[in-house]
């Protein structure tokens, strides 16, 4: 297949476009940035296989191809809607790959037939099952590519190398394991019917056991709790116990010793109350010192000198004030400076800082600038002039080709020769038809005497008149006579021989005649009558024909004045540029110095200017760092009345602020504490007073108490309450014994029996009340713990029954075995169909192999001969069996790897491989159009020029686009185009195609 034509009718920039490429011939197109040389790229790429996904709104196009058994055909693509034709006009819908390349895919073509220079690296689509298949195979090998991805698809449907894969046979494999594992756990079931009836013979003991320890805790439980009952009545008789004893241990005391102790209880009683009186009056107030009064104590001098400085420090922070009004306005002022200097034309930063400036190398750069302005207005005045090529006009009909012309002129005149020859014989006809037919002739009447003469002599000879001798003279009459009547035969038909032969000679001439009228543009003669116009309108066409040649000479000779007329322009523009460049770098040396200064960016010539609005920047400038200059002495002052101020305030411990009010609140206050200390000095006189009356009540008290404790001695007490408890059982001494015996009574009653009394007697005296309370608490948790483990226990004893019960009924094994071999049989069945598929697989890569044999030699073979003719034979190729490692052979037999090939050497070896794969293709399938794509990046001239070289002779026999964006491959492209008088070249620009005609060979 080779493309003739292609129509980009609305494709990126290019609108209404057509090329119409040659079949025989390598096609160089050349186009820069931006030019369209891309676009036409993929034009070509989406004419073969289509649109490619969201890239096909508001796209058409068209191509004319032929293929290689002569059938031509138009393809058209209008957005999504895609048909080609054949020259008979019938309409096909399909798709060129799937119809007639084996279902060629786009990225399989842009990597093969379509190589740009990043394809041109590795050999990884050697191994490729897919270039295998429509590369290295004959013809039906992609068929077995297909067949065996459906193959492996269908095993991959079966079976996925995955522990989480979904397909069949993982999932049955899935579910043996589970049953197995369900299987292995109901197996499990004996062992635990076992130990469950273990188990429940051991919550049987434990039941037994723990139901006889809570017998016996619960009657000790009973015992200590009688015990704790009788232990309030047994209190109550150790008192009545106790007062009797007091009551024996009192022998001696005074009749009167209860109102003497009365009284003194009445006295102190006084003297208590007194003594809480006056420790309220003495607690109600604490001593003060003076510093807690008044703080700053010591510092009064330094006080009352601020406070006389008042005014002074008062006045200094209007100063401050005053002076910060003034930065402001200063601030505002040099700020809206900037609006009126026009080259500023913005607000100022008042706190910018502005050096001085060297205005001398200004003025230079700007004299610079000004003097490269100059030049370059003077370079604008002296542009040459450039005359317009003039537009010659010529009729369709008149020739102005010389070749043409010769031919044109030939035909005419032979023409005229054929009018004159066709007359001849139009004359000799009319001559020969006229003359009359001879069919009897003297040869005729000599013939048939000899004839007769043989017919004698042979009669004579059998009639036995005559010997031999007649008989022999019979024969060379018979032999002369049949001569003389052929050649009568031949003068009776000379007339129509010659009349056939006039004939067939008018009737070449009239084909021939007919031949050469119709490639005259003019009216042929018919007869000689029309030669004399015929001449006059070729003397006509021949006039017309110079005068036109003369014109084109003329406008020949126009050209060249006008193509030294643009070289000298290209000088002029040439020079133009270094000037502007000039230009260009004085403006940004002037701009680098502005900006280093920190000045606005204006025109040079507005330097004087921009000094004078700088002087008023920088006046203003010195105006604001004389108000800091004030403003920073007045801080100063102001701070040392702050360090005087602080050292007062931080004595009186309070967070306030430096200000002289708060100094003044400060003496204010030192005056009103002064007259607060005077009060404090009178309240802390009053308070020793109390103190002194409180040692004489204290004194009155420790007498009370002595004579307290001489009738404490008495009655052999310790304390006041032992006092009244001997004194109080002395007098009830009758009542206790009575209430002893009833104690006693109760207690006998409460036992049930004189033993049991004597035995709870004996237990109370022990009073071991705290370790039974213990241990009568400790028993009751450990009843309630007792009672919560049997219920679990009883509980625990209840399930193990059940449990036993369901085990011994339980029949799920019986169905798990069964499903575990159904899901082993399915298992097996479809196991057998994966190895089924694996082996059907291997025999399609066996018969992959087989279909390689003879073609992959083929191409590496072709590869090596490409890649020789691209090098001048210095290196050779040598590929793996795999395809995946690519080794050179020089002329030395030394052998080169990838890793040390150069870029330029690694772009030819790939290149070759892959156009032999390409032409490997179009002799299986159908050849394809190659296009190449800047592969000559990284290659010398010498490399570019032997490529080109090797291309143009394989585009003699394979259609070639080699697209390129440098001028120079375009250059080197057309010069071995015109050594080997072949290629064809196209220069791109903006969309549109530029035709080159710089060589002899046929072109665009």
């Amino acid at each position: 297949m080779k493309i003739t034509d292609l129509q980009l009718e609305d494709y990126g920039i290019y609108k209404k476009v057509s090329i119409k490429p040659p079949q025989n011939q390598l096609v160089v197109v050349m186009g820069q940035n931006e030019s369209g040389k891309t676009t036409l790229l993929h034009f070509i790429r989406d004419m073969l296989f289509g649109f490619s996904r969201g890239n096909w709104k508001g796209r058409k196009g068209n191509m004319a191809f032929i293929r290689s058994n002569g059938d031509t055909y138009r393809l058209f693509r209008h957005e999504k809607d895609t048909c080609f034709i054949d020259a008979a006009n019938e309409k096909y819908t399909e798709e060129l790959p799937e119809l007639w390349w084996h279902g060629l895919t786009r990225s399989m073509y842009e990597h093969i037939f379509a190589v740009g220079l990043e394809d041109l690296q590795g050999t990884r689509l050697l191994t490729d099952e897919s270039v295998k298949s429509r590369f290295f195979m004959m013809q039906g090998g992609d068929h077995l590519n297909d067949a065996k991805e459906v193959v492996q698809k269908q095993m991959g449907d079966l079976l996925i190398a995955s522990l989480q894969g979904k397909r069949k046979i993982n999932m049955l494999l899935l579910k043996k394991r589970e049953l197995d594992q369900e299987i292995s756990l109901l197996s499990t079931q004996e062992t635990k019917f076992a130990v469950l009836q273990k188990r429940q013979s051991e919550v049987t003991e434990q039941l037994k056991t723990l139901k006889n320890d809570l017998k016996n805790k619960r009657d000790t439980y009973r015992a200590l709790g009688k015990r704790l009952g009788a232990w309030e009545y047994y209190k109550k008789a150790k008192e009545i116990k106790r007062g009797l004893d007091l009551s024996k241990e009192v022998k001696v005391f005074p009749s009167n010793g209860k109102e003497q102790w009365n009284k003194l209880m009445g006295r102190m009683k006084v003297i208590h109350e007194q003594k809480e009186a006056l420790q309220g009056k003495i607690d109600s107030y604490t001593p003060k010192q003076k510093e807690q009064i008044i703080p700053w104590v010591g510092l009064e001098q330094e006080l009352e000198q601020l406070y006389v400085d008042l005014g002074q420090w008062k006045q200094t922070l209007l100063d401050g004030e005053d002076l910060s009004h003034q930065r402001d306005a200063w601030c505002k002022e040099h700020s809206h400076l900037g609006y009126t200097l026009s080259l500023w034309g913005e607000p100022l930063n008042p706190s910018e800082e502005w050096k001085s400036i060297n205005w001398e190398d200004g003025r230079l750069l700007a004299k610079g600038v000004s003097i490269r302005q100059n030049e370059l207005h003077f370079w604008e005045q002296r542009e040459p002039h450039i005359e317009e090529l003039p537009d010659i006009q010529t009729d369709k009909g008149i020739i102005t080709d010389e070749k043409e012309w010769n031919a044109f002129e030939n035909n005419a005149i032979r023409l005229e020769e054929l009018i004159r020859e066709e007359s001849n014989l139009s004359k000799n006809l009319i001559i020969l038809r006229k003359e009359a037919e001879k069919k009897y002739t003297i040869w005729f009447w000599m013939g048939f005497v000899l004839l007769m003469v043989a017919t004698a002599g042979i009669g004579a000879f059998f009639a036995a008149f005559s010997g031999t001798i007649a008989l022999y003279i019979a024969a060379g009459c018979l032999g002369v006579g049949i001569f003389f009547l052929f050649i009568n035969a031949m003068i009776s038909r000379l007339k129509n021989n010659k009349l056939h032969k006039a004939l067939n000679a008018q009737s070449a001439l009239a084909g021939e005649r007919e031949n050469i009228v119709d490639e005259l543009p003019v009216e042929a003669p018919e007869s000689e009558e029309d030669l004399q116009t015929f001449h006059n309108v070729l003397q006509e066409m021949r006039s017309t024909f110079y005068q036109t040649q003369a014109s084109l000479q003329a406008l020949s000779w126009k050209k060249e004045t006008i193509r030294q007329q643009e070289e000298t322009h290209n000088q002029w523009k040439a020079e133009g540029e270094l000037l502007k460049k000039a230009k260009t770098e004085a403006i940004n040396r002037w701009e680098e110095w502005l900006t280093h200064n920190k000045l606005p960016v204006v025109p040079a010539e507005k330097l004087s200017q921009l000094q004078e609005e700088w002087q008023k920047i920088y006046a203003s400038k010195g105006k604001g760092k004389i108000i800091d200059a004030l403003i920073e002495k007045n801080k100063k002052q102001l701070q040392v009345f702050e360090e005087r101020a602080i050292c007062i305030i931080n004595v009186t411990g309070v967070n306030l602020s430096v200000h002289p009010e708060t100094i003044a609140g400060i003496y204010e206050e030192n005056r009103n504490r002064s007259l607060q200390w005077q009060s404090i000095s009178e309240k802390n006189k009053q308070h020793e007073v109390f103190l002194s009356e409180m040692k004489k009540i204290e004194k009155d008290w420790n007498t009370c108490q002595k004579e307290m404790q001489t009738l404490m001695d008495f009655v052999h007490a310790t304390t006041a309450e032992e006092f009244a408890e001997r004194v109080t059982a002395h007098e009830h001494h009758d009542q206790l014994l009575k209430d002893w015996a009833n104690i006693k009574q109760d207690l006998r009653f409460y036992a049930g029996s004189d033993e049991e009394y004597h035995k709870l007697w004996t237990s109370l005296q022990t009073g071991q009340y705290d370790t039974w309370m213990t241990s009568y608490e400790q028993l009751k948790v450990q009843i309630e713990e007792g009672d919560i483990q049997l219920a679990a226990l009883q509980k625990e004893a209840g399930a193990l029954e059940n449990e036993i019960f369901r085990l011994a009924k339980d029949e799920s094994i019986t169905k798990k075995l069964q499903e575990r071999q159904e899901t082993i049989s399915d298992l097996q069945m479809l196991l057998c169909d994966w190895m089924k598929y694996k082996y059907t697989d291997y025999l399609i890569a066996q018969a992959q192999k087989k279909y390689e044999i003879g073609k992959r030699p083929a191409v590496l073979k072709q590869a090596n001969e490409f890649l020789q003719a691209m090098t001048a034979n210095k290196y050779s190729l040598v590929v793996n069996e795999e395809g995946d490692d690519v080794v050179l052979v020089d002329k030395t037999h030394n052998r080169k790897n990838d890793r040390i090939w150069s870029s330029g050497t690694g772009d030819q070896v790939y290149l070759s491989i892959r156009l032999a794969m390409a032409l490997a293709f179009g002799k299986q399938v159908e050849t394809l159009p190659i296009v190449l794509d800047d592969i000559f990046v990284r290659f010398d001239e010498d490399r570019q020029r032997q490529t080109l070289r090797f291309l143009m002779e394989l585009g003699k026999e394979q259609q070639i686009f080699l697209f390129t964006c440098h001028k120079r491959t375009m250059e080197i492209a057309q010069e071995v185009g015109k050594e080997l008088q072949t290629g064809a070249f196209i220069r791109l620009q903006s969309g549109q195609v530029v035709t080159d005609f710089n060589t002899s060979s046929n072109n665009l």
